[in-house]
C-alpha cells in the first residue's frame, strides 16, 4: 500500500504497527511546517494513533484552544496539532478543523478506529471491510493491495458515472470499495460500523445586512482570508486564469495579497493553438487570453505564462494514464490535456501550490437566477417587473416573452417542462448525452433510478437556489482529482471551496445575486476596479479546449483502435453502445462544431464513452 501511494507523497514515506493494527503515511511538502511532520503519530499514554493528509487553515485558533505554547507550535507540522485535538476532542475533533485534510485515528485500548474527510471533500479516503480486515487508503489502488480484494466493478455507480448522475451515498466505482462522504465520520468501534456527518451546510440560514455596500465588504472580507489561508506554501505559489469571473478573481485576490509581501504569483491562462480562429458556439469565445492579460497587465507581480495547446495532442494520448492516477474515468478527456500541460509546466518552475476558482459557481459567482420564478411564487409582481426592466436596460433585445421559461419553468409540473423543451430542441434524451447501452440501461431502469436519487435527467431548473446548491455540493467529489496533482510536486487549492465563504456565500439572499440588470451581480460589484471590462462585461463565455477536434487524423484512429479493444473485450459492450460509437466514428464531421448537439455527440458522448471504457478495461484486467 505505501508503495503504491509514494508517488503522491514523493518526499518522505514511513509507517508504524502494533499488533494487529498498522498505518502507513506518504508526504509531500507543501507547507513550510511540513519539513517537521514525523507521522504515524503514535502516544503511548493516550493509546492514540493517527495519520493525518492535508492542510490546516485554522492553526494559531487551534493551538490556542488546545494550550500549546507558541514556541512549541513553531515546532509542529499539522498533523501535530490535528493530533493534539484528536487527543482533546475525540471523534468531535473534524468539527473544529478548518482546511482540506483527511484523517484516520486508532485507539487500540478501546479497539476503535474512526476515519474523517473535510466538509467539502477536498482530500480522497476510501476504506474496505470484511470478517477479519477493515483497510482505508488515499486512493483504491493501495486498497488492491490487499490480498484477495480485486476491482470489481460495482454497477450501480458505473450505470450513474454513465448518465452524469451524482454521486450517491458512500459507494465508489468499485463493487466492494466506499468513500468517506465530505464532512463525514465513519466509526469502527469493537467490530461495529457507524456512519455520521459532522458538518452540513444550513439550508434556513440567511444573513441579513444592512446595505448592498455592506454585503460587498463582507464577501470581500471573506474573499482575502479564505485565499490567505491558501497561501501558505514553501515553494512557488500559482493560480488558473482564464477569462471567467471565478479563477480571475482568485488570482486578483492572491496577487493583492502576495504583493503585500513582495512575492510574485505564477498565473497559468490554457489557449487554443495559435491561428485557431473557430467556430464555437454561440455565446461562447475560443480564445481566453484577451480578458487574462488585460487582468495580469494590473498586477507587477503576475508572470502570466500562456501555453497553447500542441498541434499534435489529442485527448485519446494519455487517456490511459490519467485513469490509472485517478482510479476511474476523467469526465472530460479534452480537459485533462490543458491541465496536464499546466502542471508539467509549473513542476518545472518548483511550484507547490496551484489555485483554482472550480466551485466558484457555488459560492461567489452564484448567478441569482433562481430569484425570478421564486418572486413569481410568491406574488412578488413589482419587484419582478423592475428586475426586468433593469436586464432589458443592459439588453434591450430582451422581449418579455424570453421571461417566461427562467420566471415559469422551474415551477411547471416536470412533464410540461419536457415537452416544452423537447418542442424547442432545447433537450437531450438520455441516449444523446451517455453512450450508455441501451438494454443495459432499461435493465437498469435509470428514470426510475433517478427518480430515487431525486436526481432529474432533464435538469428542469429550480427555484430554492440555496438548497439546490447544497444539494449540488453534496453530489460533488473532486478528491481524486486533487490527489493527481500532488504526482507533479503540488497541490490544488481552491478559495471558493473555503468552508466559511462557502457557508456565508449561502447565506446571502438571492437577490444580492441579481439585480441592476446583472448575473452575478454580487461579485461584479466586488470585483468592480479590481478586475479588467475584458472579464467583468464580456457578452460571452470561455470555452474550454475549443480546439480538440483539430487533431482529426490523429485522433480518429486512435478512436478506432480504442473501440477495436473495446468489441474485445467481455463485458464492454456489455454497458456501452458500441455500435453507436463505432457509427458516430464513421460519421466524423468536417464543419459544424459551433453546432451544440454535434459538440454533445462527438465531445461529450463519444468521448466520454471512450475514457468509460478505458475505465473498464482497467479495472477488469485484475490487479498489478
Amino acid at each position: 500500500m505505501q508503495i503504491l501511494l509514494a508517488p503522491y507523497g514523493q518526499d518522505a514515506q514511513h509507517s508504524w504497527h502494533q499488533g494487529s493494527a498498522g498505518l502507513a503515511r506518504t508526504l509531500l511538502r507543501i507547507t513550510p511546517e511540513d519539513s517537521l511532520d514525523r507521522q504515524p503519530l503514535w502516544h503511548q499514554g493516550q493509546q492514540l494513533a493517527m495519520v493525518f493528509d492535508g492542510r490546516l487553515d485554522n492553526r494559531e485558533e487551534l493551538i490556542a484552544q488546545l494550550d500549546i505554547a507558541p514556541s512549541r507550535a513553531a515546532q509542529m507540522a499539522d498533523s501535530e496539532i490535528a493530533f493534539h485535538a484528536c487527543a482533546r476532542w475525540d471523534s468531535e475533533a473534524p468539527g473544529h478543523l478548518l482546511g482540506d485534510y483527511a484523517l484516520a485515528c486508532w485507539q487500540p485500548r478501546r479497539q476503535r478506529l474512526w476515519l474523517a474527510r473535510d466538509a467539502l471533500g477536498m482530500r480522497p479516503l476510501f476504506w474496505y471491510w470484511r470478517d477479519d480486515l477493515f483497510a482505508f487508503a488515499s486512493m483504491p489502488k493501495a486498497l488492491f493491495a490487499v490480498p484477495g480484494l480485486t476491482k470489481a466493478l460495482c454497477e450501480e455507480s458505473l450505470h450513474d458515472y454513465l448518465c452524469l448522475m451524482p454521486m450517491n451515498g458512500p459507494q465508489s466505482l468499485y463493487r466492494d470499495i466506499f468513500r468517506v462522504e465530505p464532512g463525514q465520520v465513519v466509526e469502527l468501534d469493537k467490530g461495529r460500523l457507524g456512519k455520521r456527518y459532522y458538518f452540513r451546510f444550513d439550508p434556513d440560514r440567511e444573513i441579513r445586512l444592512g446595505s448592498d455596500d455592506e454585503y460587498e465588504e463582507a464577501l470581500k472580507e471573506q474573499l482575502e482570508r479564505a485565499t490567505c489561508r491558501r497561501l501558505r506554501s514553501r515553494g512557488p505559489i500559482a493560480s488558473h486564469l482564464s477569462s471567467g469571473l471565478d479563477s480571475s478573481t482568485v488570482t486578483a485576490v492572491a496577487a493583492g495579497l502576495l504583493g503585500q509581501q513582495d512575492e510574485p504569483l505564477l498565473a497559468y491562462t490554457a489557449a487554443p493553438r495559435e491561428g485557431f480562429s473557430g467556430p464555437v458556439p454561440r455565446h461562447r469565445h475560443a480564445d481566453e487570453t484577451m480578458g487574462a492579460k488585460a487582468l495580469a497587465g494590473r498586477f507587477d507581480n503576475i508572470e502570466h505564462v500562456i501555453l497553447r495547446r500542441d498541434e499534435t495532442a489529442t485527448p485519446l494520448d494519455d487517456l490511459h494514464e490519467v485513469i490509472e492516477q485517478l482510479d476511474r474515468a476523467p469526465l472530460n478527456a479534452c480537459n485533462m490535456v490543458w491541465e496536464k500541460a499546466i502542471r508539467e509546466d509549473a513542476a518545472q518552475r518548483g511550484v507547490k501550490v496551484l489555485l483554482n476558482g472550480n466551485l466558484g459557481n457555488m459560492s461567489i459567482s452564484h448567478d441569482g437566477m433562481p430569484y425570478l420564478p421564486w418572486l413569481l411564487a410568491h406574488g412578488k409582481w413589482l419587484t419582478l417587473t423592475k428586475l426586468y426592466r433593469q436586464l432589458k436596460g443592459r439588453n434591450p433585445n430582451l422581449h418579455w416573452r424570453r421571461m417566461i421559461r427562467p420566471c415559469l419553468m422551474p415551477l411547471v409540473p416536470n412533464t410540461i417542462w419536457r415537452a416544452r423543451e423537447r418542442s424547442q430542441r432545447r433537450i437531450a434524451t438520455l441516449f444523446e448525452y451517455s453512450s450508455i447501452n441501451p438494454a443495459w440501461s432499461h435493465r437498469m431502469n435509470s428514470e426510475e433510478r433517478a427518480r430515487r436519487m431525486g436526481f432529474d435527467l432533464s435538469h428542469q431548473p429550480g427555484w430554492q437556489g440555496r438548497k439546490q446548491r447544497i444539494t449540488s455540493l453534496y453530489r460533488i467529489d473532486t478528491g481524486e482529482y486533487n490527489a493527481i496533482t500532488n504526482l507533479h510536486g503540488m497541490e490544488d487549492r481552491d478559495p471558493t471551496a473555503d468552508r466559511e465563504l462557502m457557508a456565508f456565500c449561502l447565506a446571502v439572499p438571492e437577490s444580492q445575486y441579481l439585480g441592476d440588470g446583472h448575473t452575478k451581480w454580487l461579485i461584479r460589484r466586488t470585483m468592480q476596479g479590481i478586475l479588467p471590462s475584458e472579464i467583468l462585461d464580456t457578452p460571452t463565455r470561455g470555452l474550454q479546449a475549443p480546439d480538440w477536434h483539430d487533431n482529426a487524423e490523429k485522433l480518429l484512429p486512435q478512436m478506432r483502435q480504442e473501440l477495436e479493444k473495446l468489441k474485445a473485450h467481455e463485458s464492454a459492450g456489455r454497458y456501452l453502445d458500441l455500435e453507436g460509437m463505432e457509427q458516430a466514428i464513421s460519421e466524423w464531421p468536417t464543419e459544424g462544431w459551433d453546432d451544440p448537439w454535434v459538440e454533445a455527440r462527438f465531445r461529450l458522448w463519444l468521448l466520454r464513452g471512450m475514457s468509460v471504457g478505458g475505465f473498464i478495461r482497467y479495472a477488469e484486467e485484475g490487479n498489478e
